[in-house]
């Protein structure tokens, strides 16, 4: 049996990831400038028909949630493929490859609207999953 260290990193930073990313939801009222908070819980969004129900601010919070739930989805499926013995090698490297593009998705969207250490923290998850499929593939086509 080979060590699979690069997955269970990988496993760590989304879970470090995911902490992260409740915490910041819980605790993101707690800020200096409060207009800024006022403002978001006082617009209501504008759509193309008109505005909305809701709030900037629930908007925000909406995001954040399904964020988290497709987060924690996706270690559910990470782990399940890691831990089931009965799945076949290509099933495997199909659910890695699926990881794999929503933890490379998720990253660029962190650099683009969140902050670097999101960015970081899946880009490195990236890396590590490209490397596990790599390998598998190399192993795969060695038998």
């Amino acid at each position: 049996m080979r060590p699979k260290w690069k997955l269970y990193s990988a496993l760590g930073l989304m879970v470090f990831f995911l902490i992260g990313l409740t915490i910041e939801i819980l605790t993101r009222k707690n800020v200096a400038n409060k207009k800024t908070i006022l403002t978001m819980e006082t617009t209501y969004v504008e759509l193309p028909n008109g505005l909305s129900n809701h709030t900037i601010d629930e908007f925000y919070q909406g995001m954040s949630l399904a964020l988290d739930a497709s987060i924690l989805l996706e270690i559910c499926i990470f782990v399940l493929s890691l831990s089931d013995t009965k799945l076949t090698p290509s099933s495997k490297a199909f659910l890695l490859v699926i990881v794999i593009f929503w933890t490379a998705t998720i990253s660029a969207l962190s650099f683009l609207y969140i902050f670097p250490v999101p960015t970081i923290t899946f880009l490195l998850t990236s890396f590590f999953l490209i490397g596990e499929w790599h390998q598998n593939q190399l192993l795969t086509n060695s038998d």
